[in-house]
């Protein structure tokens, strides 16, 4: 039935004795559907399926191919079934594919002709499917709990996931004959069913993929988003992590790319938002702190370098971007801290700017200006592209990354976004786009825009709690006793279950702000969730994104085989994810696709059944101990973990020793180093690179 893929490092291993993986085939049906929409990456159907597999991690190919779909041992569905899709004898086909073992993913049956009902009704396990409207009273999708305990449900564990939600989008109900039924609508119909049909099995969603990933990324959700921040939204998540179980659970090996890097379950990436003359002249509380872990932090500067009041007659911003400020700017630079523009005005009402005029920095600080709330002569290419320009003419550092002022969003940013050369943006929190992963947007945020190059990585909690009912707002009097850090905590702890990380924003205006991150910080286990730099975050996921790879198990020696691009893993601290339904390999090498660089590697169980494939010259495990014997950048001596936070401090190995977390080191400088109980004075070192 399948179709093997080749290794390239066949060298390794004898060839006869390998048990070769095939890809998971998305099909695309546009065109057999009669569909206006074009295929590849503007169709909205096929897009959200490979966003899907994408973060999945598991390797696929898009194909408008019956025949070449079926080669594969998974198939995906792209768009929605009708009576176009597929033929009678296409239909047979399909059925005895499953029957012989393949599986089977498809979104909302709506209708089929006459001579295929019986054929498709039999391998669904269904009886009929219902028209899809909006406005049905359709708005969650229900996990049932008969069968919480199923493989295919292993993501689905929390009360947010539970109930899926939907908003008032088309949905289709179904009603199911010999299938299980795995969710219901919140008005009883059969929402996701699974059927055991001979050696395979066909599962079926009663929505369109299109309707749970890219509306959610557009923000164009229908009432579906219901909790904006510091809480735990995931209701795009729940298919992509449906996916990754049937797949997993389908196979008795398979290996997917992990959605965390560099060995961890977890990331808090901290990010600071400094909008006022407060958070300059209080910044470097937070900045002597994350510098104190041997972290790198990231900081949004809003440069509003003129004075509303000078130059319209009213308050809206001062000039606190000014000859003062821009040096304890460069001291965050200085302290190995990144930065990155957090617009030029900060404009409570950026949604509405409808203007993108390439206008100079003094014409600027006197035609735009907000005045009870509503704005006037913004500029979307001044708040993006002059803002990054006035940032590296006064600080020589490359700016890219950018935050809007309030979260605000127009049509005209993604544009813009590319015009500045950025790479990344977190403009938007989980919450409101209902998923929690990275994922690249569109032009003028259309269904039908171009999509992006500026990744989009939303934020999660934030010290933000002006609105939220039954909770304080955070403020010189309550932050004491604010629950915001166990709020955090708990939203991360849900996040950690999906193998997300969490961007936290912090407004470094209060010497107090600090003290809440590192309340937070000290909750963390670090052995598993790691601290790292937003735009390092960024580079993994861009990484991760484009990183090819297949793999292959030799029986006999037990051998698993990784084949990927080491450099790009080296740099990234890319890791993969191994799900085990038999023989746990004993062996697990990582090769490049060339053949000539090989890395040995070994496995660290997170789950059950999961491992983690960490390849030994990231130093696990290898590297006890890391003391630096000079003053540097963190000052004094130190050891750190491998996302750079300082985890002890002591005057010889034995202490180094007794506060480290084994095998978690990361730092650079003069100093010794503990390894394999041999102590090396004097070395030079950056294990973050993995260099000696």
């Amino acid at each position: 039935m399948s179709i093997f893929r080749s290794i390239a490092s066949l060298m390794l291993l004898c060839a006869s004795c390998l048990e070769a993986v095939a890809a998971i085939a998305v099909l695309d049906t546009s065109s057999r559907n009669h569909e206006s929409e074009k295929s590849g990456d503007w169709s909205r159907s096929v897009y959200s399926a490979t966003y899907m597999c994408d973060i999945a991690g598991y390797d696929y190919i898009v194909t408008d191919s019956l025949d070449l779909a079926l080669d594969q041992d998974m198939v995906l569905i792209s768009n929605c079934i009708s009576k176009f899709s597929f033929s009678p004898e296409e239909w047979s086909e399909i059925s005895d594919w499953v029957g012989g073992g393949g599986v089977l993913l498809a979104p909302a049956l709506r209708s089929v002709d006459s001579e295929s009902s019986a054929i498709v009704d039999s391998l669904f396990g269904v009886v009929s499917a219902q028209s899809g409207v909006r406005g049905s009273g359709r708005r969650l999708i229900n996990w049932n709990p008969d069968f919480f305990s199923i493989p295919e449900l292993e993501y689905i564990d929390e009360e947010n996931e539970r109930a899926t939600s939907i908003g008032d989008v088309k949905s289709f109900g179904l009603a199911a004959g010999s299938a299980d039924v795995l969710a219901r609508f919140d008005s009883g119909e059969a929402a996701v069913v699974r059927n055991l049909y001979g050696n395979g099995r066909a599962y079926l969603v009663q929505m369109a993929w299109r309707d749970v990933v890219q509306r959610n990324q557009l923000n164009r959700d229908l009432n579906a988003s219901r909790q904006y921040n510091n809480g735990f939204e995931p209701s795009s998540d729940v298919w992509p992590l449906f996916l990754r179980s049937i797949y997993a659970s389908t196979h008795e090996l398979s290996v997917w790319k992990f959605t965390v890097p560099a060995g961890y379950t977890q990331l808090l990436v901290p990010t600071h938002d400094c909008d006022s003359r407060t958070a300059y002249d209080a910044m470097h509380f937070m900045s002597d702190y994350e510098q104190s872990l041997g972290m790198k932090g990231h900081y949004f500067l809003t440069v509003h370098y003129f004075s509303d009041k000078k130059n319209f007659g009213h308050s809206y911003l001062s000039d606190f971007y000014n000859d003062e400020t821009i040096p304890l700017s460069a001291a965050l630079l200085e302290a190995g801290h990144t930065v990155g523009s957090h617009s030029i005005c900060h404009f409570p009402d950026f949604n509405k700017t409808d203007n993108v005029d390439v206008v100079g920095r003094d014409e600027y600080a006197f035609r735009a200006t907000c005045e009870d709330g509503v704005s006037r002569g913004a500029s979307t290419w001044a708040e993006l592209v002059l803002s990054k320009q006035i940032l590296e003419a006064d600080l020589g550092n490359k700016v890219r990354s950018f935050r809007s002022g309030h979260l605000c969003v127009n049509k005209d940013m993604p544009m813009m976004l590319e015009e500045g050369d950025y790479a990344f943006h977190s403009c938007y929190t989980g919450g409101d786009l209902l998923s929690e992963f990275p994922f690249f947007g569109r032009m003028e945020n259309k269904w039908e825009g171009e999509l992006s190059d500026v990744l989009t990585m939303q934020l999660h909690i934030s010290d933000v709690y002006n609105n939220k009912e039954g909770v304080p707002p955070l403020n010189d009097d309550s932050w004491d006793s604010h629950p915001a850090p166990d709020e955090w905590y708990a939203a991360m702890q849900k996040l950690r279950g999906n193998y997300a990380s969490a961007i936290l924003l912090v407004h470094p205006n209060r010497e107090w702000k600090m003290t809440l991150q590192k309340r937070l910080v000290d909750m963390l286990d670090a052995a598993e969730v790691g601290l790292y730099n937003f735009e390092d975050y960024g580079d993994f996921w861009l990484d991760r994104l484009n990183a090819d790879y297949s793999y292959s198990f030799e029986n006999d020696s037990r051998t698993l085989t990784v084949v990927a691009d080491t450099a790009l893993m080296l740099r990234s601290r890319l890791t993969f994810a191994v799900e085990v339904n038999g023989a746990v390999p004993e062996k697990v090498v990582i090769a490049d696709p060339d053949g000539e660089d090989v890395m040995e590697a070994e496995l660290r169980q997170i789950s059950g059944s999961r491992y983690l494939v960490i390849p030994v010259c990231y130093d696990y495990g290898k590297t006890e101990a890391v003391g630096t014997t000079e003053a540097s950048s963190v000052g004094g001596q130190g050891i750190y973990d491998v996302s750079g936070r300082r985890v002890g401090s002591g005057d010889g190995a034995a202490s180094l020793l007794d506060s480290l977390p084994k095998g978690r080191l990361h730092s650079q400088g003069q100093g010794f180093i503990q390894k394999n109980n041999e102590l090396i004075p004097n070395t030079r070192f950056n294990i973050q690179n993995s260099t000696f």
